[in-house]
Protein backbone atom coordinates (compact mmCIF):
# COMPACT_ATOMS: atom_id res chain seq x y z
CA UNK A 1 0.00 0.00 0.00
CA UNK A 2 1.52 3.16 -0.87
CA UNK A 3 1.38 6.47 0.79
CA UNK A 4 -1.00 7.95 -1.46
CA UNK A 5 -3.72 4.77 -1.16
CA UNK A 6 -6.52 5.26 1.15
CA UNK A 7 -6.01 3.61 4.72
CA UNK A 8 -8.48 1.24 6.44
CA UNK A 9 -11.17 2.16 8.92
CA UNK A 10 -10.11 3.21 12.14
CA UNK A 11 -6.21 4.52 11.00
CA UNK A 12 -5.45 7.60 11.62
CA UNK A 13 -2.46 10.22 10.91
CA UNK A 14 0.48 10.49 13.17
CA UNK A 15 4.14 9.29 14.18
CA UNK A 16 5.19 6.75 12.31
CA UNK A 17 7.89 5.52 14.41
CA UNK A 18 5.72 5.08 17.38
CA UNK A 19 3.82 2.88 18.17
CA UNK A 20 0.56 3.09 20.12
CA UNK A 21 0.67 6.97 20.09
CA UNK A 22 -1.96 7.68 22.95
CA UNK A 23 -3.04 11.45 22.20
CA UNK A 24 -4.94 11.66 25.82
CA UNK A 25 -1.75 10.14 27.48
CA UNK A 26 0.36 12.67 26.52
CA UNK A 27 1.90 14.98 29.43
CA UNK A 28 0.37 18.31 28.33
CA UNK A 29 1.62 20.31 31.51
CA UNK A 30 5.63 19.56 30.38
CA UNK A 31 4.95 19.78 26.75
CA UNK A 32 3.56 23.33 27.30
CA UNK A 33 6.14 24.03 29.77
CA UNK A 34 8.94 22.98 27.30
CA UNK A 35 7.12 25.82 24.93
CA UNK A 36 7.18 28.53 27.15
CA UNK A 37 10.64 28.06 28.21
CA UNK A 38 11.48 28.40 24.74
CA UNK A 39 9.63 31.16 23.82
CA UNK A 40 11.17 33.08 26.89
CA UNK A 41 14.71 32.21 25.30
CA UNK A 42 13.80 33.72 21.88
CA UNK A 43 12.49 37.06 23.80
CA UNK A 44 15.39 37.35 25.94
CA UNK A 45 17.51 37.22 22.84
CA UNK A 46 15.52 39.59 20.89
CA UNK A 47 15.51 41.99 24.10
CA UNK A 48 19.71 41.53 24.03
CA UNK A 49 19.87 42.22 20.02
CA UNK A 50 21.56 38.69 19.38
CA UNK A 51 19.56 38.07 16.30
CA UNK A 52 21.57 35.22 15.02
CA UNK A 53 20.13 33.58 18.66
CA UNK A 54 16.61 34.80 17.95
CA UNK A 55 17.09 33.13 14.16
CA UNK A 56 18.36 29.52 15.72
CA UNK A 57 15.94 29.60 18.34
CA UNK A 58 12.95 30.06 15.70
CA UNK A 59 14.48 27.33 13.49
CA UNK A 60 14.12 25.31 16.83
CA UNK A 61 11.07 26.15 17.39
CA UNK A 62 9.73 24.64 14.10
CA UNK A 63 11.35 21.87 14.74
CA UNK A 64 10.51 21.32 18.10
CA UNK A 65 8.12 18.12 18.86
CA UNK A 66 6.44 20.03 21.97
CA UNK A 67 5.26 23.09 19.59
CA UNK A 68 3.83 20.94 17.39
CA UNK A 69 1.56 18.82 19.77
CA UNK A 70 0.82 22.19 21.51
CA UNK A 71 -0.06 24.20 18.08
CA UNK A 72 -2.95 21.36 17.08
CA UNK A 73 -4.14 20.76 20.36
CA UNK A 74 -4.89 24.43 20.06
CA UNK A 75 -6.23 24.42 16.97
CA UNK A 76 -8.48 21.20 17.03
Amino acid sequence: MGKLDTAPAGVVNGPEDVPGFDWHGIDWASEEGSVRRLRQRIFKASQEGDLAKVRNLQKLMLRSRSNTLVSVRRVT
